[in-house]
């Protein structure tokens, strides 16, 4: 899951795409959703 959020930093980096609204907000559940699981156990 954390390829997600290395995919689009690499985009934004390298390839000078836009990192807007939609992408932190995705990339911000993913965090979630990886601190539920290892909070889970």
């Amino acid at each position: 899951m954390t390829s997600i959020i290395v995919g689009a930093a690499i985009g934004a980096v390298f390839f000078k795409e836009r990192f807007g609204a939609t992408r932190i907000a995705a990339a911000g559940l993913v965090v979630v959703g990886i601190g539920l699981m290892l909070h889970a156990g």
